[in-house]
């Protein structure tokens, strides 16, 4: 695989034009809107691409063997990788703890639907008009926001803090980015979201112009953004996949942390995190403090003894 210059990636746009139809990322890239990066088997006639994107990463074309083993290799084992339907890419994911993540993509229009900004709440615009964000006095508690903007094309993304969720906040957030996204002119406007996430699907479907597209994505995490999203049994299963993988990736043991945990087996979080401590885990305290599935272990001493230790190893000397 070797890398394309910018003035390059005029080749890859046949290649690449099914997968930026539903991915504006690559789009983005191609361009030269988004900053991005290339790779491809052939410069000249590529029929297998990487593209490093704003929003992952993508693998275009069906990559024979020879091929998937050396984007295997180009691949970091964190990656985010989204494929191309269909297309058996076992041989090019660069770690054995990579799991499918199930993906839809919807296609959103704005919609006359009733919605009424509570009172004690304040909806104020972004910079770019287009995306906007709501706060409760001082703290905000939900955002929509373009996730990237080409022409008059763009995706958005919506949080809504956890307390303030099953609301209506969310419909109201996206109703009024539509909207002002449309006096913009952005004509063409989507969501992308796990096929798990049950809350972002709802909302999505209240705007939608036509059934989602189904996509796929391969990464070494938890498919899924929110508690709840995925059942008890499969999170059992999940934990044990990235246990096996832990005595080659360290970090897997955070995410067979959060498995367990929305497996309802706080014990067998607790003893991940440990782990985590234990073998010089290299990630930040934080990032376990404030994961979405591990907020049901805030409250373990446990879980605090394990995060006080992780912050002396980050300490620096003396």
């Amino acid at each position: 695989m070797r890398q394309l210059a910018a003035s390059q990636f005029e080749s890859v746009a046949a290649l690449a034009a099914g997968m930026a139809e539903i991915h504006a990322s690559i789009a983005a890239v191609l361009a030269g809107v988004a900053a991005g990066a290339v790779w491809v088997d052939d410069a000249a006639r590529p029929a297998v691409a990487i593209i490093e994107g704003p929003e992952g990463s993508y693998l275009l074309g069906k990559p024979a063997d020879a091929v998937a083993a050396a984007i295997a290799d180009l691949l970091d084992d964190w990656v985010y990788l989204h494929v191309p339907p269909g297309a058996d890419v076992s041989a090019a994911l660069p770690n054995r703890a990579m799991l499918a993540h199930p993906r839809l993509v919807f296609s959103l229009k704005p919609a006359d639907l009733p919605v009424i900004l509570p009172t004690e709440l304040t909806l104020s615009a972004d910079a770019d008009a287009i995306g906007h964000r709501l706060f409760d006095g001082e703290m905000e508690i939900g955002r929509c926001l373009p996730d990237l903007v080409i022409g008059a094309r763009a995706e958005i993304g919506l949080w809504v803090h956890p307390k303030y969720r099953c609301r209506g906040l969310g419909t109201l957030l996206v109703k009024t980015v539509l909207d002002a996204a449309r006096a913009q002119g952005i004509s063409r406007i989507g969501w992308h979201c796990h096929a798990s996430n049950r809350g972002s699907v709802a909302i999505a479907r209240r705007f939608a112009d036509a059934p989602p597209v189904q996509a796929l994505a391969y990464s070494a995490s938890l498919p899924a953004e929110n508690a709840g999203d995925l059942d008890e049994p499969p999170c059992r299963q999940f934990a044990r996949h990235f246990e096996a993988g832990e005595a080659e990736i360290v970090w897997l043991g955070f995410h067979a942390a959060c498995a367990w945990a929305e497996a309802g087996e706080t014990g067998k979080a607790l003893d991940a995190v440990e782990r985590l401590a234990r073998n010089g885990w290299q990630g930040e305290p934080g990032w376990l403090a404030h994961h979405w599935a591990l907020a049901r272990l805030q409250q373990e001493p446990r879980f605090a003894a394990a995060l006080e230790t992780l912050k002396k190893q980050k300490a620096p000397p003396g």
